[in-house]
């Protein structure tokens, strides 16, 4: 159990003990605002004093020494990438330039050419170069940047992105006028039943690029925090730390400074506290939300106007745009508005659950009181009225977040190279892409090029015009029963699935039978593709086979269409991800051995 769920049962404790719960769940109950349901909640937290305890950790030589020698002790065993953490742990709480920063740099730069990066390891020495280093690191580093060197005058330049992975996996045709990540072939609509969904104005054949969307922003996990840019998600391993905090890296000076303006300074003085209280990724969503609304616009004021014409819009065919010039409005994650009206399900959710909610949200605000000054008075709007903007946004993102927000994934090699578990590295808000209904049995399927958050939508299967896709939440009929299926989509989405493999009771996978009737020549064509050395291949993430057989399984998923559920069409589509898994980029063998460590380090 984490942290700030201590502080939720706390509360409930006490208000039980007292007799009050009822009265409180009734007046919770009674009021209708956000920011009165939020600030209610926090004059409760108060009345009882519980609220999350406070950390700060500084940089620290003794800690950067400590976290040093692990790595040493780990790189001695050859423990290469648990070294690597270590030695960027050592990093993060090294004094900016002090010796200790050098030291773990230098060795860090050992990981690397023990790893046989050796364009990573020359930039950390040349890095070092630069400052003002110990004499007695120089004879080693002179060394290995003249092997490095060596070794890279007789390697092949670095393999180029190939021209037809890029051309396959460009957006088909022209853009929407005003969803700006989606192909004209698409159109929002809305109903009673579905809400907001996406339907297909065009026939739209399987393989087609029919979204390509930036996040609002990307968060990175803690699992991938050591190994990834905190900002853009890169894998670039030459990844220098926050100057101020001992928690985010990041892979280049424009990162940061994007990062620091956008939300870094006002997480910076808190991060030791969110990560000692746990904060799952769905509540540290809603507060970067918050705190990027605000820094998007010039002044509170002008966020308050945003907020108050987005509004006035929730009911239109406009909800979430902006007007960026006269007359043309879109509907584009740059802006605040399309995450501002994203579906909270309030009208689905318990007292419980908004109070736990609430309880989350007044934390925040907690924090950001005693910690920053981004609630303060500006000089023009009165820090209450800051204050009940940001608790209202805390709560409502608190609940657009697990039902909207996306992870972003990748696929991990085992030693051997094959494939191994997905990978979840890090979540963000995709406002276009929320606007999808759930299928366990979707005709669309998601990926994300490694390093960079931005989310490409295909089409798995063939869409008519005038049908609606449909993307998978996560419960897929091939993988789990219907009943598991319902109950997970119930609990988190608030809906009762009613698609064709629910409502048809599809079977798993493993219990799919193969078409009947399939013709010849199409068994011949399946056949000849879904072959036995050609899934090996795939399984080892081979992107020449994946090149090889992408189109043409393509055209194959749309000729078993007319015979699902199937076993050849689900093989099909199966090795149709693979494909895409390999060509979005497979994180290497040891990026997943992740090492424990703490908020508030401990000397060993």
């Amino acid at each position: 159990m984490s942290s700030i769920d201590l502080v939720y049962d706390s509360v409930i404790e006490n208000l039980v003990s007292q007799e009050k719960i009822k009265g409180v769940s009734s007046k919770l109950n009674s009021l209708t605002a956000n920011d009165e349901r939020v600030l209610y909640v926090y004059g409760v937290m108060e009345s009882l004093n519980i609220f999350p305890n406070v950390k700060q950790v500084a940089k620290c030589e003794k800690v950067a020494d400590d976290y040093r020698n692990q790595g040493n002790k780990c790189f001695q065993k050859k423990q290469d990438y648990e070294a690597w953490q270590y030695y960027n742990l050592s990093l993060l709480h090294a004094p900016l330039y002090s010796e200790s920063y050098i030291v773990a740099l230098a060795n860090r730069s050992a990981v690397f050419y023990a790893l046989k990066k050796y364009k990573k390891c020359l930039k950390d020495i040349e890095l070092i170069f630069t400052m003002n280093y110990p004499p007695k690191v120089k004879e080693k580093l002179m060394s290995r940047k003249m092997q490095c060197q060596d070794i890279l005058s007789t390697e092949k330049e670095d393999e180029k992105e190939d021209y037809n992975v890029t051309l396959a996996l460009c957006l088909f045709g022209q853009r929407h006028p005003r969803y700006l990540c989606a192909s004209r072939k698409l159109e929002v609509e809305c109903t009673e039943k579905m809400g907001r969904h996406v339907v297909a104005k065009d026939d739209i054949k399987v393989g087609e690029v029919i979204v390509k969307e930036k996040p609002y922003f990307k968060l990175a996990l803690r699992n991938q925090s050591l190994f990834t840019c905190a900002h853009c998600l890169s894998r670039s391993e030459n990844l220098y730390p926050c100057e101020n905090c001992c928690y985010v890296l990041y892979c280049s000076q424009e990162c940061k400074q994007a990062a620091w303006n956008s939300y870094h300074s006002v997480e910076c003085p808190m991060m030791a506290t969110l990560i000692y209280q746990s904060f799952s990724k769905l509540e540290l969503l809603s507060l970067r939300t918050a705190i990027k609304a605000r820094t998007d616009h010039p002044d509170w004021t002008s966020l308050f106007k945003t907020i108050e014409v987005t509004e006035s819009l929730v009911n239109s065919e406009l909800r979430g745009h902006v007007e960026v010039e006269p007359g043309k409005w879109v509907y584009d994650s740059t802006h605040y508005a399309s995450v501002h009206t994203l579906a909270t399900n309030i009208e689905k959710r318990n007292i419980s659950d908004i109070f736990q909610k609430c309880v989350t949200a007044a934390a925040f605000i907690h924090l950001l009181s005693n910690m920053t000054p981004f609630l303060k008075t500006d000089g023009v709007v009165s820090s209450q009225k800051i204050r009940e903007t940001i608790a209202g946004l805390l709560l409502l993102h608190g609940m657009t977040s697990p039902t909207n927000m996306h992870n972003i994934d990748t696929n991990v090699q085992s030693k051997e190279g094959d494939f191994v578990d997905e990978l979840c590295i890090g979540s963000a808000p995709y406002p276009f892409l929320s606007l999808l209904n759930h299928s366990c049995s979707p005709n669309v399927v998601r990926y994300s090029k490694l390093g960079t958050g931005t989310m490409v939508l295909l089409a798995l299967r063939p869409i008519k015009k005038g049908q609606q896709l449909f993307d998978n939440y996560g419960c897929h009929h091939a993988v789990e029963d219907r009943k598991s299926r319902q109950e997970a989509l119930k609990k988190q989405y608030k809906f009762t699935c009613m698609c064709e493999a629910c409502v048809n009771n599809w079977p798993l996978f493993s219990h799919l039978k193969p078409a009947e009737s399939m013709t010849s020549t199409l068994k011949e064509f399946k056949e000849s593709l879904l072959n036995g050395d050609s899934m090996e291949q795939l399984q080892k993430g081979d992107k020449k086979t994946a090149i090889e057989l992408y189109k043409p399984l393509c055209t194959l998923a749309e000729l078993l269409e007319s015979y699902a559920p199937c076993m050849e069409l689900a093989e099909c589509q199966e090795c149709l991800k693979q494909c895409l898994s390999i060509f979005s980029g497979v994180t290497p063998y040891g990026y997943n051995r992740e090492i424990q460590w703490d908020a508030i380090p401990s000397l060993s």
